[in-house]
């Protein structure tokens, strides 16, 4: 299945250093084309309700007392028999379905989950084909209001035909109250409410409580959407591609957050996730006093690993499964300018290729003491491809931050490893607004981190929103009610990594990013008014537009600058101090105060002087 918006762009050619880049997508970068087919056409279907029976085993299921069952057919829905088959009326099916054991398409009740207490919500196939209809919406009430009286997190496991016709509008307006008892809940209890997608989910379900989840997650196997595919073919006139629906096919995406192999893994994660994001006790919080908090490997000339697997859908994980084949990126080239505007195109050039540089994943490896991924990668031959925004759960000590951001992606060049910059698109931003909205709710710090040539200029992109989506990405992120730290890790560029990027509460560069409202050769291309600037007008452009982390400093705009080593552990070191000591002033600050800070230093992000005729 191939990207459903993959950019085009030039070939790829060994020489780097002699090419310079255009907006979007560098000149001299490798095109990725990707493929998941070879994975897709392995996937197995999920036997709903076995693995349903397996979930609740393992995660201690007992069910509520409370069972419901329709008293009165009041609708009168009646499916006509032909021949000697007699009519059929709703209550005959009810009656059918009873004999054979079965009450009803869902049920609720407590389990435990690495220790810690939840509700779970769970509809099952084996009942009117899981069915949307009034007794699952009381059901789910119910569930919901045990989970704001006990404050557990609230897990809800759906398989879903959608809304049961023989309710009619009765039954779609259970649509209605399961989005109300997930407000309800998120406005009553700090703790994440989870969906799983365990199965074929459609109709209804798909477009009401799943949706309004913390975190989507599925097994792969299930398939979700809104209307299924006879109805798009239907409709379309059309033949609906097999597996374009699938989990995998969502999650490629953004409409679900993360796929898991197995009901095992499913249970495994969720967890890590309830674990990531606990708050900690008086006694553990962070201070001014508390020391670095990770001891990373500091041997000179360490250098980063990729690990390269088999070919799939691979996470969420940070560990490699299928023994992988590990490679090291190849050493930093040797400086060969001769006066400083060359230093910074190679500067920036290595922004934008070298594999050995910290990214959000690395952050969140090593600058925190544990972190839990939110997002899958894919593995297609040479190319480890990631979401152009991901994010993860991560803890300094016993403090949980929500960390979001730009994510490169590598491709494996014979013994070379290139670096691919991030171009989000609406549905990143999206998914990252999530994000954030769980993170708020939780009452998490949060940390940004940016390396992107902006936000992906394609016209299906335009499309589907991405004015709206970053202004409400730089929205998200100026009003987020906790701590915000940002990081520009790599490049800054235009608005879509300035959406990346909030300019609240700390922002931090490293020694060696860059910032810039165009790159540097559509600057040029502006300011000498030609589509082809010629070297010497690029290089002029990069060496007076100040986009170095130091002008950033010096101008005003920044707060800080973190120095980078060659050694990208030794650098990691580095961002840890700065995130632990910022947030540990920070964290002094009431909400009153964090946000007054926060309005002044925004309305004075204006570096030039400014007079008043």
């Amino acid at each position: 299945m191939a990207n459903r918006d993959e950019q085009s762009g030039p070939a790829y050619e060994d020489e780097f250093d002699s090419r310079l880049y255009g907006e979007g997508f560098p000149a001299g970068l490798p095109v990725f084309e990707t493929e998941v087919e070879p994975h897709l056409r392995n996937r197995k279907k999920v036997n709903s309700p076995s693995q349903l029976l397996l979930l609740q085993e393992l995660v201690n299921f007992k069910a509520s007392h409370g069972r419901w069952r329709i008293a009165k057919d009041i609708i009168g829905l009646v499916r006509r028999g032909h021949g000697d088959e007699r009519n059929e009326s709703y209550a005959d099916k009810l009656r059918h379905e009873t004999r054979k054991g079965k009450s009803e398409s869902s049920n609720y009740g407590l389990a435990t989950i690495a220790g810690r207490q939840v509700v779970m919500y769970s509809m099952n196939w084996d009942f009117f084909a899981g069915s949307l209809g009034v007794v699952s919406g009381e059901t789910f009430q119910a569930a919901a209001d045990l989970a704001i009286s006990k404050k557990l997190p609230f897990i809800s496991v759906y398989v879903s035909s959608g809304v049961r016709q023989h309710e009619n509008f009765a039954g779609l307006t259970q649509m209605t109250r399961m989005v109300e008892a997930l407000r309800d809940f998120k406005e009553k209890v700090a703790q994440p409410q989870i969906a799983v997608l365990l199965g074929n989910v459609w109709g209804g379900v798909s477009a009401s409580a799943v949706p309004n989840a913390d975190l989507i997650l599925a097994t792969s196997g299930t398939n979700f959407g809104f209307a299924g595919p006879k109805v798009i073919e239907a409709y379309e006139g059309i033949i609906v591609p097999q597996d374009s629906q699938s989990a995998e096919a969502n999650l490629l995406d953004r409409n679900i957050d993360v796929v898991l192999p197995d009901v095992n893994g499913l249970v495994d994660y969720i967890g890590e996730i309830l674990l990531s994001t606990t708050l900690p006790d008086k006694h553990h919080e962070i201070t001014r006093e508390t020391q670095p908090l990770i001891r990373n490997v500091t041997v000179s000339e360490q250098r980063r690993v990729f690990e390269f697997g088999t070919v799939g859908i691979h996470g969420p994980g940070f560990e490699v499964d299928h023994q992988p084949e590990i490679l090291s990126p190849a050493p930093a080239r040797v400086a060969s300018v001769q006066d400083s505007s060359d230093a910074l195109v190679e500067q920036y050039q290595d922004l934008m290729t070298d594999a050995n540089r910290v990214d959000l994943e690395f952050i969140a490896r090593f600058a925190f003491t544990e972190a839990t991924a939110v997002y899958n990668y894919v593995q297609e031959g040479d190319f480890k491809r990631y979401p152009a925004i991901v994010g993860a759960f991560a803890k300094i000590g016993a403090q949980p931050f929500v960390i979001v951001g730009t994510q490169p992606s590598y491709k494996r060049l014979g013994d070379t490893i290139v670096k691919r910059p991030s171009n989000p698109a609406p549905e990143d931003f999206a998914f990252m607004e999530r994000m954030l909205e769980m993170g708020e709710r939780l009452r998490l710090p949060a940390l940004f981190v940016t390396d992107t040539l902006g936000a992906k200029p394609t016209l299906e992109s335009e499309r589907r929103g991405q004015s709206r989506a970053i202004a409400r990405s730089i929205l998200k992120g100026i009003d987020y009610s906790e701590p915000v730290i940002t990081l520009v890790a790599g490049a800054l560029g235009s608005g879509g990594g300035l959406a990346t990027t909030p300019m609240a509460d700390h922002v931090m560069m490293l020694e060696k990013a860059m910032a810039y409202v165009a790159e540097p050769r559509s600057a040029a291309s502006i300011l000498y008014k030609t589509p082809a600037p010629t070297h010497d007008q690029v290089r002029m452009t990069l060496a007076t537009m100040r986009s170095t982390a130091a002008d950033q400093l010096s101008l005003g705009l920044i707060d800080e600058v973190v120095s980078e080593d060659v050694n990208p552990f030794v650098t990691v070191a580095n961002v840890h101090r700065s995130i632990l000591k910022s947030y540990a002033e920070l964290k002094e600050l009431s909400e009153r105060k964090l946000r007054s800070r926060r309005h002044d230093r925004i309305r004075n992000l204006r570096a030039f002087e400014i007079i008043q005729e």
